[in-house]
């Protein structure tokens, strides 16, 4: 759907660039020829509560939401479409696309990107390397370009996020970029290539990848080859025993599932038990149960609270502490707090995004003073 929608944008600008303005209605017959010529029934559909009749009508959607935002489509001069961009640092060249480039006015550029998924919060906008390499190679390309603006068109919901990057941000953001790629050469150079499962349909390195080699190995093997290849044999293998074991643990896990019941609502009275009689051991004959309190922190999550995380990451960013918790220690951070390290300003700023909680445990020891 969003191949599509984009390929309508791509007819839409190249028609206005020779003064043409096609209709919505043009664009979205256009969308659905598209569609018809491109949809076949090897397209996976992930999310099983949506159809392809769902997408279908969202891309009609978000291309009827852009045009009627835009029409007459005036407001800057498209330079061009899915245009390529080239940017040479010595021995290496950075390749991109870019939806569309426009000139709002003289020295004033913009990137524009169709996105048909969620918005992106501002935060991450201003974080983006994708488009703000692209405005380098503008800024290299077209000399009278003082200014590139980095727009996403959210077009499912009408929305615009808009940035901007000045010389110092774009050069340390080279500075980062000829860092990985040093980190890839010395990979190359060793052999050496960890594996970090986020995009993997992206990477060009599946026939290295500790992770995705085996897939690359066989992906092209004959039925017949396939199935006689050592490592699919294991697996299969292996799979199948698994499998087996599972089936025969389903009513052993199933009867846990049921203890673990139980056991949370005893905890949750031993819990108030101790707390209410002011108790840290409970005698059970044979053996104890001991319940123990640690003082934490309700540290914000990237994955699940990624405001919050990023209030806390930018608060310590800039300070003396970062080199001890970059990219989050919560360990660390907790240490300081335990032991008032950071100045009271800080600490409260941090209190005020991680708030303390008290975690309690059970454990349960021999009661050497019971000869029972």
């Amino acid at each position: 759907m969003g191949g599509m929608v984009h390929s309508v944008m791509e007819f839409l600008y190249l028609g206005i660039i020779k003064t043409k303005i096609n209709t919505l209605e043009r664009l979205l017959g256009l969308y659905e020829e598209y569609w018809q010529k491109d949809w076949n029934d090897l397209i996976v559909i992930n999310n099983k509560e949506f159809s392809k009749e769902h997408y279908f009508e969202l891309g009609k959607k978000c291309i009827a939401n852009y045009y009627q935002r835009y029409y007459p489509f005036d407001q800057d001069q498209t330079l061009g479409v899915e245009k390529k961009i080239l940017l040479n640092w010595g021995d290496y060249e950075i390749v991109g696309y870019i939806d569309r480039l426009a000139r709002n006015r003289p020295g004033l550029y913009s990137i524009h990107d169709y996105k048909t998924g969620s918005i992106m919060g501002q935060e991450y906008a201003d974080k983006d390397r994708q488009l703000a390499l692209y405005s380098m190679a503008v800024k290299q390309a077209f000399r009278e370009a003082k200014k590139v603006s980095l727009v996403w068109h959210y077009v499912a919901f009408g929305e615009d996020v808009i940035s901007e990057r000045n010389d110092g941000q774009l050069e340390e953001l080279k500075s980062q970029i000829l860092g990985t790629i040093s980190e890839i050469e010395k990979a190359e150079e060793n052999n050496d290539f960890p594996a970090r499962e986020t995009k993997c349909e992206w990477c060009g390195h599946w026939e290295r990848c500790p992770k995705k080699k085996h897939l690359y190995k066989v992906a092209n093997l004959p039925v017949n080859e396939y199935l006689k290849e050592s490592g699919v044999k294991l697996a299969k293998k292996y799979i199948e025993f698994y499998q087996k074991r599972s089936a025969i643990n389903k009513k052993a896990r199933e009867e846990a599932g049921i203890i673990e019941q139980e056991i949370s609502k005893i905890e949750d009275a031993i819990f108030k038990y101790a707390e209410n009689n002011e108790l840290e051991v409970l005698d059970g004959g044979n053996h104890l149960v001991c319940i123990k309190r640690n003082k934490d922190y309700a540290f914000p999550r990237k994955s699940t609270e990624p405001k919050e995380y990023m209030e806390l990451d930018e608060l310590l960013r800039d300070t003396k502490y970062w080199n001890d918790v970059s990219d989050i220690s919560f360990s660390k951070i907790k240490r300081f707090l335990d032991e008032g390290i950071l100045e009271k300003n800080m600490e409260e700023k941090i209190i005020e995004i991680s708030p303390p909680v008290e975690k309690t445990s059970i454990s349960i020891r021999k009661n050497n003073n019971n000869e029972d």
